[in-house]
């Protein structure tokens, strides 16, 4: 009996994974990568967020038990039940009962390969960098609360809270703003013919090494531009004569500079003096 492709993927802590990969389980725990066949495994036990997986022994010998916790409850349930349901009866291969402990395989654990999408990785990018500048406004601030001035708390926040999104706008832009640069001497330069479509008057199409059709946008009008592409990325080209760079650097250069002048202001704060306060002008005179 096969178990069906849609069977879920357990994660569980400090990296654990355990998953099934043909007729085994494949049990990730860092650095090692446990691999236990079918006929090695007595039955798969879901007990709420963690499953249990018990190796066949004989009478005289306990059974190994490997454990993953902090799983999906409703994943853990449909994957013991599944597991279960594909390994062979009890009594399929006799009364004789082995070790399953001494057909598991280990060794060391390969990475896998990014399997995040290009958005993903932006989204997590900025999660993480605007989680950072957070941290920082809001430690500045409490430091400068008890310290310093609180006044001049109103100021960390104005510039940091506009320095730092600044800031991070440039850093996502970059690539972008780089790319008709890079791309005319570091990627691959190619013809893109006007597609002759009424509906789109700027499109023009391209092909890569392997074949496949891309589209480029172009409002030049001709019947055919050089384009540069990226080879780890076709769908990513650039004018190749350079048409359109400087446009394309303008805002994360204009973002950039914006805010690191009003980091320096986040960071000079703290020290400034900003005149008396209110107390202070009315014990002024009395």
């Amino acid at each position: 009996m096969s178990i069906a492709p849609s069977l879920p993927i357990l994660h569980g802590r400090k990296g654990t994974d355990l998953r099934v990969t043909g007729r085994e389980l494949v049990l990730r725990r860092a650095p090692l990568e446990h691999r236990i066949p079918f006929a090695a495994i007595a039955g798969v036990h879901a007990e709420g967020r963690a499953v249990e997986v018990r190796l066949t022994a004989p009478a005289a010998i306990a059974p190994t038990v490997l454990r993953v916790e902090d799983v999906s409850e409703a994943a853990a349930t449909a994957f013991a039940r599944a597991v279960n349901a594909a390994l062979a009866p009890a009594d399929a291969a006799g009364s004789v009962v082995v070790d399953g402990s001494t057909l598991v395989t280990t060794r060391t654990a390969e990475s896998e390969p990014e399997t995040r999408t290009p958005r993903e990785a932006l989204h997590r990018k900025v999660k993480w960098l605007s989680a950072g500048s957070a941290l920082v406004i809001v430690a500045m601030s409490v430091l400068v609360g008890f310290f310093g001035e609180p006044v001049n708390i109103v100021g960390i926040v104005l510039f940091g809270g506009t320095g730092f999104p600044l800031v991070i706008a440039a850093v996502v832009l970059a690539p972008e703003g780089l790319r008709p640069w890079r791309l005319p001497r570091h990627g691959i330069t190619v013809t893109a013919d006007h597609a002759r479509d009424s509906a789109q008057p700027w499109l023009y199409l391209y092909s890569d090494l392997d074949g496949n059709v891309w589209k480029y946008l172009d409002s030049s009008g001709r019947v055919s531009v050089e384009v540069s592409y990226d080879p780890r990325d076709p769908r990513k080209a650039v004018r190749a004569d350079g048409a359109g760079r400087w446009t394309a650097g303008i805002l994360p250069v204009s973002a950039g500079i914006a805010g690191l002048i009003l980091l320096a202001m986040f960071f000079v704060t703290p020290f400034m003096d900003f005149g008396p306060t209110g107390e202070e002008y009315r014990n002024q005179y009395r």
